[in-house]
């Protein structure tokens, strides 16, 4: 089993949520595009690249297994 952490990194810190599937963790993603897409102009949700403002914040999904046991690595 997999979960798929959204994340955006930012000057401020990250911000992360856990996803069941891909799709939610990009529906995150595309939030926070929308969320702050005024200050990344002229990007938009629709074509901005996953680096954005001057290389300093990032949007990105990280996909992990999911483990009962560390000793599951």
């Amino acid at each position: 089993m997999k979960i798929f952490l959204a994340k955006y990194e930012h000057k401020h810190g990250t911000d992360e949520r856990a996803f069941k599937t891909r799709e939610g963790a990009q529906a995150q993603l595309e939030l926070w595009a929308e969320e702050y897409a005024d200050e990344w102009k002229p990007f938009t949700p629709d074509n901005m690249p996953s680096e954005i403002t001057g290389s300093n914040e990032f949007l990105y999904i990280d996909e992990l297994p999911l483990l009962d046991d560390p000793k599951d690595l």
